[in-house]
């Protein structure tokens, strides 16, 4: 884990571990033996038999399941337990919350109200309907429900072996269980019903689950991504370890840092997220589970099947627990969403935010670019950008844009006015660069506007600034950018392309070799990196730029 533990925390770690040292190669027996270590009962209240631990403690141990994997349902324990303890009765909270915590009862949520009517007639509820499928292995339900006469959305919690309650459980694709739900006509008293339950507090108690999930998808990654270190630190290829191959060693890297990055981004949304939760404030509970889900289930996928690729062709085999990791996170993406299901969110979500964000000027700004795109952004540019396979559009496209930016007094929004630039607040550059990316604008090239032209505005002499900079604005000159040499790439400190200052001082005589230098064969200004100076004492000194 990346972030800080506190002592209770590395106590519960280290606790966890050991027990899953003793159950990592059977799934017998592993829900009742977790209730006995008082994990079913972790969020729920000490009053009531539980831990009373919060969502780091929750997202700690469900770092360690996912070591496993461990497909228990621990992540759906904290929404059914998130919604009793904040909106469920008295009487609900007592009949609930001790049996949940002693795991006689194992409540799993569905929350999705589309699919299930609920008719009230007289002092009961009559639900029907059918529910996408939820984790297996309850003996309860917390199902919502659309009240079509009151035009709201009910929350009830219902046995397993409740009349009309069909439960078909199939297995999942890691090997665990999945329920399909079909309701015919179940019949509720009115004490099922949480009635001051709210699809906002539903919303948090779910976000809440998400995350945990998140901590869980985590885990996973960290253990395939050690179960795959220790497999290339002895599997030989032409008499070496494979981890002496350097572009596995760069993947193996890659992996790692995706692995802090998901740590990171999990465990530092939850006092967030549980602030925003303790306000039902659901559209920030929405944007932070999706943003941290959308982070970890893209990296869970990607390190999980790097896994499997760098173990050849055992990775796959049920006999390696990396293909298993893999197989966990397909199923949690089907219970809490993909990188591609909350892409779609956020997509949603951030659009309506940000419109309630803009100031009044930046609103009458958002309308100034609309119309100035409408007018002159043409559908040959538009589809000559989603055709683009490059990292910034081909010079015959960008140029044309470019052009037209320029006579706007666009074309830098960063840069300060007295050197031409647009000297745009930073909402103006968001909604200039929002509007653009959503309209299909062709993207300019960065080596002369973000990288040339501000180094020259910083150190530049009066004359090069005189010289350069009009004619970068106005497209005249185009820019390359050399760096890369044959025997030095990302390691500029290996450069030897060398920079000899005439006797005359008016100029430099160059010797080197250039390479991997996008458009040059369109451009007719390059700058580089060059060695000046002989940098005794590190390699990263005795460098210009020129």
């Amino acid at each position: 884990m990346a972030h800080s533990l506190t002592d209770d925390q590395t106590l519960l770690r280290d606790s966890a571990l050991r027990w899953l040292g003793d159950h990592r190669e059977s799934r017998a027996g592993r829900w009742q033996s977790m209730v006995e270590m008082g994990w079913s009962g972790m969020t729920v209240p000490e009053a009531h038999g539980g831990a009373g631990q919060g969502l780091a403690e929750a997202c700690v141990l469900a770092e360690v399941l996912g070591q496993g994997p461990v497909a228990e349902p621990h992540a759906a324990g904290v929404a059914v337990v998130h919604l009793l303890v904040r909106v469920g009765s008295v009487g609900q909270q007592a009949h609930w919350l001790p049996q949940i915590a002693d795991g006689s009862q194992v409540v799993i949520p569905a929350l999705d109200a589309a699919a299930i009517s609920a008719t009230r007639e007289g002092t009961i509820w009559r639900l029907s309907g059918m529910v996408k499928p939820v984790q297996g292995g309850a003996t309860a339900y917390l199902l919502a429900a659309h009240d079509a006469a009151a035009a709201q959305v009910r929350y009830f919690i219902v046995l397993r072996d409740t009349p009309g309650l069909v439960v078909r459980e199939v297995s999942a694709v890691d090997g665990g269980r999945a329920a399909l739900l079909t309701l015919q006509a179940v019949v509720l008293a009115d004490e099922a019903c949480l009635q001051a339950a709210t699809p906002a507090h539903a919303t948090c108690a779910h976000a809440c689950a998400t995350v945990v999930a998140c901590a869980e998808s985590e885990g996973a990654m960290r253990a395939a991504l050690n179960a795959t270190l220790d497999y290339t630190r002895t599997r030989q290829q032409f008499g070496k370890p494979l981890s002496a191959n350097q572009v596995l060693r760069h993947r193996l890297a890659e992996m790692s840092i995706a692995c802090e990055e998901s740590s990171a981004i999990t465990f530092d949304s939850l006092a967030a997220l549980e602030t925003a939760a303790a306000a039902h404030d659901a559209a920030t509970c929405i944007h932070l589970a999706a943003t941290v889900r959308a982070k970890v289930a893209q990296a869970a996928r990607r390190v999980c099947e790097e896994a499997i690729q760098l173990h050849g062709g055992m990775g796959v085999t049920d006999e390696l627990p990396v293909a298993h990791y893999l197989k966990r996170q397909l199923a949690l993406d089907a219970l809490y969403g993909s990188a591609a299901t909350q892409l779609r969110q956020l997509a949603s979500s951030s659009t309506v935010a940000s419109e309630r964000r803009l100031s009044p000027g930046g609103s009458a700004f958002r309308e100034e670019v609309r119309r100035f795109l409408h007018a002159n952004l043409t559908p040959e540019l538009q589809r000559a950008t989603r055709l683009n396979t490059s990292v910034f559009s081909e010079p015959e496209v960008g140029l044309q844009w470019h052009q037209k930016l320029a006579r706007q007094g666009w074309v830098a929004p960063a840069w300060p006015k007295e050197y031409g630039g647009a000297g745009w607040s930073l909402e103006e550059r968001w909604i200039f660069e929002t509007e653009c990316a959503q309209a299909d604008a062709p993207s300019l090239s960065p080596l002369g506007l973000r990288m040339a032209g501000p180094v020259i505005m910083k150190f530049g002499t009066p004359e090069q600034k005189a010289h350069y900079l009009p004619r970068l604005l106005s497209g005249a000159d185009y820019w390359c950018q050399g760096y890369s040499e044959p025997g030095s790439g990302s390691d500029l400190a290996s450069l030897k392309t060398r920079a000899q200052r005439a006797s005359s001082g008016d100029h430099y005589v160059l010797n080197g070799s250039k390479i991997w230098t996008t458009h040059a064969h369109f451009a007719n200004r390059m700058f580089a990196l060059v060695r000046t100076g002989e940098g005794d004492a590190r390699k990263q000194d005795g460098i210009s730029f020129l």
